[in-house]
């Protein structure tokens, strides 16, 4: 996916993750995310946004400083939300091809760093928030394999230790892919050749990738629930 694609998700799942805002309770629990709540995640979304936003826009090598506030009232947190999701999107259209800031993993430049970072980052989320009312809509299967393939190469590459384990991830309609686990971290190899893993982790490309992120997904697990248990090991952590 190119950066025009990423921008286009982009909007399309932060205004969705606003018209859920509208309507939901903002007490609902959030399943998959313990402890958290609707409230909890627009304002976490809306943090983000802004902070992402002004690393662009400022063109910042380090993000020391870069902070925003939720509001206390929740009569504003759903405009609150909506203005730093519109202002990111500007941002991110206005800004260079080849503008210089800080990123945190690997990309093509900074700008494709953040276009995808902050449309996976708002599609999980956007689904995080449709789970607390009942119903998740799926994702758009290019952006749920390229999510894929940021956790597994970009966020997966971070030092973890594990049990050995080897997880086979097989989206419907797509290549799969192999992940070893094991004292060392994680290794991921695309196009997986096939033959014994551990545990076989398949369903649709959305329910996988939701599945990769410790959410409850639709997908069926084949093997070993001991090699699927230490997959959770790999909680993502910002700092």
């Amino acid at each position: 996916m190119d950066v025009v694609r990423h921008l286009a998700c982009l909007e399309v799942e932060g205004t969705r993750l606003g018209e859920v805002g509208r309507v939901a309770e903002f007490d609902a629990a959030i399943p998959g995310c313990e402890g958290w709540t609707v409230r909890d995640l627009l304002s976490h979304v809306g943090v983000v946004h802004r902070w992402a936003g002004r690393i662009v826009r400022e063109g910042l090598a380090r993000p020391d400083g870069v902070t925003a506030e939720a509001p206390d009232d929740d009569s504003g947190l759903v405009e609150w939300y909506l203005d730093g999701f519109s202002s990111l999107v500007e941002t991110l259209r206005a800004a260079p091809d080849d503008v210089e800031c800080f990123a945190f993993l690997p990309a093509p430049s900074p700008l494709a760093f953040w276009a995808r970072r902050q449309a996976l980052e708002t599609a999980i989320h956007r689904a995080d928030a449709e789970a607390a009312m009942g119903g998740v809509a799926p994702y758009e299967d290019d952006l749920a394999l390229d999510g894929m393939a940021e956790l597994l190469v970009g966020f997966g590459a971070r030092k973890k230790v594990f049990e050995p384990a080897t997880v086979r991830l097989a989206p419907a309609g797509a290549p799969s892919w192999l992940v070893t686990l094991g004292p060392e971290g994680l290794a991921a190899e695309a196009n997986d050749p096939g033959g014994a893993a551990d545990v076989t982790v398949s369903g649709s490309p959305s329910e996988v990738y939701r599945w990769m992120w410790n959410r409850p997904a639709d997908v069926a697990v084949e093997g070993s629930a001991a090699a699927a248990a230490e997959w959770q090991k790999l909680a993502v952590r910002w700092s």
